[in-house]
């Protein structure tokens, strides 16, 4: 669906230093594969970007260490924190570790068992909330106390480290077509549709892919600014905060084509797809969360999609890019995929 008429070219956003932020985080990052994934339209060739094997398990490792590296050394004398529901809060920890800052990670009583201890085991201190709207206000009082907010998606040195996936992108596929990119708050899709706009321009259609029952990026990009979303009906933890990012917002609006909304079952059937084995084509399978097969999910499903390859053949395919963002799945759900049972 196109959300919204843009308002401002790209280069309005030229204050955004990507090669910057992938100096900056060179040698402790991973250049993730981009893998041929199973699809059952022979008109569309699409690849995985697998941020699931990237350093603790995301993407979110680029935009961590970018910040915490950046920081002055007074910031580093205070610490950082954050609120995250696991992902953001895992990669702040194991940045921070690594540049010997302290960190606090604020997380909602309900994330996945194994990311509160993963944050844990990274050295942070992690403080419960009930909701995850209260780790937002958790998460304030901290800042106004002294310590640094590193936003898991609503900053700078966030987006210009999420860039550094979109660099990869267009340098390993230039030949790229389409590319989806997973969205919770906005982070990723404003990273890396920027550096995709940079390099490949117009030739590209860029779309962000996030669960139906948490559209605050749709919603947002309609209205040209922050929606908090009254409700919010999914169970893909990491693609449900309760807003995305002003900063977000304003970028995707001069990079996105549209969004593309996906359902839970679409979701959790693109993940079995990635996790579990296909030995005829030579797939091992990869440990990946729910939040990290949304993209997945709606190149395989999306009407847009099809309507894009309705002139295509299996000779000349539509080229499908697609970020595989998460790596960190709930042992138990995993279990569950694997075996075949309901996830």
């Amino acid at each position: 669906m196109r959300a919204y008429e843009r308002d401002t070219p790209w280069d309005t956003f030229d204050d955004l230093d990507l090669d910057a932020a992938r100096a900056r985080i060179a040698g402790a990052v991973q250049r993730t594969p981009l893998v041929r994934l199973a699809c059952d339209d022979p008109r569309l060739d699409v690849r995985g970007k697998l941020e699931n094997r990237q350093e603790t398990g995301s993407f979110k490792a680029r935009g961590a260490l970018n910040n915490v590296l950046a920081l002055t050394p007074d910031e580093r004398r205070r610490g950082v924190v954050a609120a995250s529901s696991g992902n953001h809060g895992k990669a702040l920890a194991w940045a921070a570790r690594r540049a010997g800052v302290p960190a606090t990670i604020v997380m909602p009583a309900d994330a996945y068992p194994n990311k509160i201890a993963a944050c844990r085991e990274e050295g942070a201190e992690v403080v419960l909330a009930p909701t995850r709207a209260e780790a937002d206000a958790y998460t304030a009082r901290y800042v106004a106390e002294g310590r640094v907010l590193v936003h898991p998606y609503d900053r700078r040195g966030t987006i210009e480290g999420t860039g550094t996936l979109g660099l990869e992108l267009a340098e390993d596929w230039p030949e790229l077509e389409v590319a989806v990119l997973c969205v919770g708050g906005g982070g990723l899709a404003a990273g890396a549709s920027l550096a995709l706009r940079r390099k490949l321009g117009r030739a590209v259609r860029l779309f962000g892919a996030e669960p139906l029952g948490a559209p605050s990026l749709t919603l947002g990009l309609a209205r040209g600014g922050v929606v908090q979303l009254a409700r919010i009906d999914t169970g893909v933890q990491g693609l449900c905060p309760p807003y995305s990012g002003a900063l977000n917002i304003a970028v995707c609006r001069t990079t996105l084509d549209g969004t593309l909304l996906v359902d839970d079952s679409e979701v959790l059937d693109a993940q079995r797809r990635l996790v579990l084995p296909d030995p005829a084509r030579g797939w091992a399978g990869e440990v990946v969360e729910p939040a990290g097969a949304a993209a997945y999910a709606a190149a395989l499903r999306a009407p847009l999609i099809q309507e894009l390859a309705a002139r295509r053949s299996a000779a000349d395919p539509l080229r499908v890019v697609v970020t595989i963002s998460g790596g960190n799945p709930d042992p138990a759900q995993l279990a569950a995929v694997r075996a075949g049972g309901v996830a």
